[in-house]
This record gives structure tokens, C-alpha cells and sequence, in this order.
């Protein structure tokens, strides 16, 4: 092999930045947003589905076009990356930096709980509903509701590389929305001002079909666990949408957009590995889970007229309400939640602590008006409830 003298590096790296300089000047075309869901896990423009603690992580790229050909610009540390679940070669990559000097700005994209002005489809209740909920024509398809969309800004406009680069953190803006050590689904945009005053965004409350927000508007969801309860706390700030509803992969619940009491319970189990499992309503519930406590009365205060024992965490709990709601549905069953922590009157033997029995101390998980909630069973009494659990 001829080796070449120091002449000759020097024309090679001349023609090598000639070469550079000869690339057409980029089409800068959009802003994405891209997140990893651990130190360990390659970026990509995907929902960002994490564990709590594993320190998920957002950032932006740019897509452009230089001649025929698609360029990504990128922070270096932003590696490896997927794009539309291939990766980025690096002879496509471009350094983010060499668009000057950029700054961004970070907002979420949340859903409002409560609906924001009339139903497009006749709905008369102020939660989201695909379904009727008068007495006279109960569970009557009326076609998707509206859901409504807001943006709040979390990091505004600021440049430098860490300025690009933000926690994948799950918070609410909105005032009584239930947050657990941020666990849950919230959306993110990404703005981009260049040199000059060129700006680019990612998809926001606009990106929307009859389901909700589309999956180009970038999701996080971060669970307690990898479990039916672990991801169940994934659909904390989901909106519900009585009667939720969708095709295949896109059923609402399959895209964090909305769930009923019923549907959000499968969904979690679903993402648990169970996915041969379908949606159902409450009394469906029994083709997936078999009963461990047949039904009981419970007081105003929750307390069951007999011991309901044998419940382990994550089993299902059917409410069918009593008092003024007795038969308020056609159905035999109203709600369902599941057992998030067992508990016990403070002012009884155990003092708080797990007691092994069912009853309106025990912390439930369930789709509330407007969201999932973490609240005691003695918020859902009156009532006869019974206990499903998951089959294997």
C-alpha cells in the first residue's frame, strides 16, 4: 500500500471540507421530540414509556433534507437514535449546534379534565362520554366526544445544548388534577427558534382525529412497576371517556387518550403482557377474572355488612351503587376499581395498618370524575361490591 506523505494528508483533508462545503444548504422541514426511557436505552421519536425512577429523559432534533436526501441535526449525546423505529445512520446525522445558535422552548399538552363547552355529540354529562348517559337510552352510541386539548409551558425559551435536553417528567397545570409521585401520561412539544427568526415546532394540541391527540404529538407515560397495578398508575391523568371506545391500536385507552372504569382496568393488563385480553365492560369483566368474594353490602361509611376476606392487592373491586343510585344503570354492575393498599381504621387494633379485610378504609384505584384516582373505598358507598381476580 503507497503511503502518503504529510503533502498528501494535507490534500486529502482539503478535498475531504471541500467536499463539506460542497453540501447543499439543508431544508430544516421539522422539530421532534425524541426521549429514552433510561441511561441505557437508545433515543427515539416512539411514546416514551418509563419506570418510575429509571430516569427517562426528552430531547429535540431537527429534520432536514439536503438535496434529495434526509439529514438528521442532533446533539452528539443524543445516541443512538431511532427514527421512525430505524436507526439513524451516522452518515445522515448532522450536529445540531451547526445551525447556530438555536434556543428552544419546552410546554405539555394536556387534556382539559372536564369538558370545555357543549359535547359535539349530544353528550349531556360534563365528563368526556362516546355513549348516552340518561336513564331513558343508557350506553346509546353517540359518536366520539371532543376532548379538549391545552398547552402550558414547563421551560421557556433558552439556548445552549442543556437547554435541548429535559427530564421526561409527568406534572399537571391544571388545579384538582390527582398526581402520585409523578407517575402517569402527559404530552410534549418542542419549539425551535433559529438564527434569524425561522421557527419550528413538533406537533401540539392541535394533532388531533376522532380519538384524541395523535401519536405524533410525543407521549410520556411513566409507571410505579411492571405490573397489572404498576402500569394501571400509568393512566393517571388520562382523562375519562365514558364508553371508550377504538379499533385495534386505536382504541383510546391503547393510545393514553381516554378510558372508562371498565376499559382502563384492561388496558393496564394488557400492557402488563396480557394482550389477548379484550375490551369489555364491568360485567364482562368475568371472562378474565374469576370471583374471590361474592357480593357484599357496604354502609355510608364502607363498612361491609360481612368480612370480605381473602382480597390481595390488585384485585378487582364491582360496585354496584346503592342509596339514590340503586339501579341508576340498566346494568348489574356500575363501576369497578382495584385494591391499591390495604389499610384499617387509625382508631382500631391495627392502628392503620394492613388488616387482611376489605372494607371503606382500604385504598382503591379507579376511573373518577374526571381521572383516575387513589382514594378510599368508603367514597364509592354506599354500596354491594364483590371481588374479582385476574386469572392466570
Amino acid at each position: 500500500m503507497r503511503r502518503l506523505g504529510s503533502l498528501g494528508v494535507l490534500v486529502v483533508i482539503a478535498a475531504t471540507a471541500a467536499a463539506a462545503d460542497a453540501r447543499p444548504a439543508p431544508r430544516l422541514e421539522r422539530a421532534i421530540v425524541v426521549g429514552r426511557a433510561a441511561a441505557d436505552a437508545p433515543w427515539q421519536d416512539g411514546a416514551t414509556e418509563a419506570r418510575a425512577g429509571d430516569g427517562a429523559e426528552l430531547a429535540v432534533v431537527i429534520v432536514g433534507r439536503e438535496g434529495g436526501r434526509r439529514v438528521v441535526f442532533a446533539d452528539d449525546a443524543i445516541a443512538p437514535l431511532r427514527l421512525g423505529g430505524k436507526p439513524v445512520a451516522a452518515a445522515s446525522r448532522r450536529p445540531l449546534g451547526a445551525l447556530g445558535a438555536l434556543t428552544v422552548q419546552w410546554s405539555t399538552v394536556e387534556p382539559h379534565g372536564f369538558r370545555v363547552g357543549d359535547a359535539a355529540n349530544g353528550a349531556t354529562s360534563r365528563f368526556y362520554s362516546n355513549v348516552s348517559t340518561e336513564a331513558r337510552d343508557f350506553g346509546r352510541w353517540l359518536g366520539y366526544d371532543h376532548i379538549d386539548y391545552f398547552e402550558r409551558v414547563v421551560a421557556s425559551w433558552a439556548g445552549g445544548e442543556a437547554a435541548r435536553r429535559i427530564a421526561a417528567a409527568v406534572t399537571s397545570g391544571e388545579a384538582g388534577a390527582v398526581q402520585v409521585a409523578g407517575l402517569g401520561t402527559v404530552r410534549y412539544k418542542v419549539e425551535v427558534e433559529l438564527p434569524g427568526g425561522t421557527r419550528l415546532a413538533s406537533p401540539g394540541a392541535e394533532t388531533r382525529d376522532a380519538f384524541g391527540l395523535t401519536r405524533a404529538v410525543h407521549r410520556v407515560s411513566i409507571r410505579g412497576g411492571d405490573d397489572f397495578l404498576g402500569w394501571l398508575s400509568s393512566y393517571l391523568l388520562v382523562p375519562e371517556v365514558f364508553g371508550s371506545a377504538g379499533g385495534g391500536a386505536n382504541h383510546q385507552t391503547e393510545r393514553f387518550t381516554g378510558a372508562d372504569c371498565a376499559d382502563v382496568m384492561v388496558g393496564a393488563l394488557r400492557r402488563s403482557g396480557r394482550t389477548g385480553v379484550r375490551y369489555t365492560n364491568v360485567a364482562g369483566l368475568t371472562a378474565y377474572a374469576k370471583e374471590v368474594a361474592p357480593p357484599v353490602d357496604l354502609d355510608d361509611h364502607g363498612r361491609p355488612a360481612a368480612p370480605i376476606t381473602g382480597v390481595q392487592r390488585g384485585d378487582l373491586i364491582r360496585i354496584d351503587y346503592g342509596g339514590a343510585l340503586r339501579g341508576h344503570t340498566p346494568r348489574g354492575w356500575d363501576h369497578v376499581a382495584a385494591l391499591w393498599e390495604d389499610r384499617s381504621d387509625p382508631r382500631g387494633p391495627h392502628r392503620g395498618q394492613p388488616d387482611g379485610q376489605l372494607d371503606g378504609f382500604d385504598l382503591v384505584i379507579h376511573m373518577g370524575h374526571p381521572r383516575l384516582v387513589i382514594e378510599p373505598l368508603s367514597e364509592q358507598s354506599p354500596a354491594t361490591v364483590d371481588v374479582l381476580r385476574w386469572k392466570r
